[in-house]
């Protein structure tokens, strides 16, 4: 590592102060051991060692990086105003290499395994943005764009207007310019659950940022069409640093087929409300939606009867983690798989990628069975 002085700036001291206030909060099993366990809008960091953190932090001006590795008594001392300078990395955040294409782009806009689209081309790609859109009327949309050298976009869709920012591109990060003479916001929630407030000041009209995305997944840039400003807000500027592969070894892999991802349950209309009429029928009793837990016991027990049959294979990884994105796969697809046999061999296919499963060796079938087996304790 090139060390250099890091004369620590304010921002950074205030993250420090949540840090050490978060450290001795008394009662909370906190989260330090991860490498963006502690986050801030300055930066993130985490626990590598017993006695040692890692902290990222981005300048004002978005032009650096630096990788701060502290002990913890110099973020208390940090946070105390005691320590003004440390020894760190400074990295260049503006790419200066263009890389070489590989693989497809990708779309994400959710947290399951499909919320997600690797895309095969244009046609497909405008397909899915403009069922996302359309949904936008309801509830905004955050959805995130890589192209095939790992350019990434992120969009905030709501209705007809859409905020573009460019995380990582050959020309460096970005923001969409709109009507600089609106002053409010809106607020959405990003993939890790976190508020996130969005300038109308940032938004253009959709069709134009539609054909900027179009552009941003075959070029790495928006286009000549969008206008944007060489500024973006520290929080999203940390995505820089996942790629595709760090995604997809997070999220399991993407689905290459419309139909398959969760896009058509997004675009299913509303039935219209229907008036009531004088006639007398039998009432129908309709199947709740499950809960949570009741979705993370299925999951259990899918496992425990894969397992006892030899169908599948562990890693190392928490159970918990496994249990939680195989529930989200059972809530979007176990019902419908366990009575058509397309939906549980490609079921089974995205079992397999789920992190923490080394091995599935269930063909549909099996997996229809396992699925009525482990439906009910």
């Amino acid at each position: 590592m090139n060390e250099e002085p890091f004369l620590v700036p304010d921002d950074f001291r205030v993250f420090m102060q949540r840090v050490v206030a978060y450290i001795d909060t008394p009662g909370e099993d906190q989260f330090l051991d991860a490498e963006d366990a502690l986050q801030d809008e300055t930066g993130y960091g985490g626990r590598v060692e017993a006695d040692l953190y890692r902290f990222m932090y981005i300048t004002r001006d978005g032009l650096y990086k630096w990788e701060l590795p502290l002990r913890e008594a110099a973020i208390r001392d940090i946070a105390d105003g005691l320590l003004i300078e440390v020894m760190g990395e400074r990295r260049d955040i503006v790419r200066t290499k263009q890389r070489l294409p590989s693989g497809e782009p990708l779309l994400v806009w959710g947290e399951y395994v499909d919320d997600a689209l690797a895309i095969r081309d244009e046609e497909q790609f405008l397909a899915a943005v403009d069922g996302l859109q359309q949904s936008s009327y309801d509830a905004p949309r955050v959805l995130r764009v890589w192209s095939a050298t790992d350019d990434q976009c992120v969009a905030v869709i709501k209705g007809e207007a859409c905020a573009l920012y460019v995380v990582e591109s050959l020309d460096g990060y970005g923001t969409s310019t709109g009507d600089r003479t609106r002053t409010e916001s809106f607020e959405v929630v990003d993939h890790d659950h976190k508020p996130f407030l969005v300038p109308w000041a940032d938004c253009i009209p959709w069709g134009v940022a539609r054909q900027g995305l179009a552009h941003f997944i075959q070029h790495g840039d928006l286009g000549q069409s969008v206008v944007i400003d060489g500024r973006i807000p520290s929080l999203l500027l940390m995505m820089g640093d996942v790629d595709r592969k760090a995604a997809l070894s997070m999220r399991g892999a993407a689905p290459s087929e419309l139909k398959r991802s969760s896009l058509p349950r997004l675009s299913t209309p509303i039935p219209a409300e229907i008036i009531a009429v004088d006639e007398r029928t039998m009432p129908v009793e309709i199947e709740a939606p499950l809960k949570v837990e009741q979705l993370s016991a299925w999951a259990r027990r899918l496992i425990e009867v894969l397992y006892s049959r030899a169908l599948i294979e562990l890693g190392n990884d928490n159970l918990e983690e496994i249990t939680y994105q195989l529930g989200g796969l059972l809530q979007a697809h176990g019902s419908e798989a366990q009575d058509s046999i397309d939906t549980a061999e490609w079921l089974a296919n995205e079992i397999g990628a789920v992190r923490g499963i080394s091995k599935l060796f269930a063909t549909g079938g099996d997996l229809q069975i396992a699925l009525r087996r482990s439906r009910e304790a």
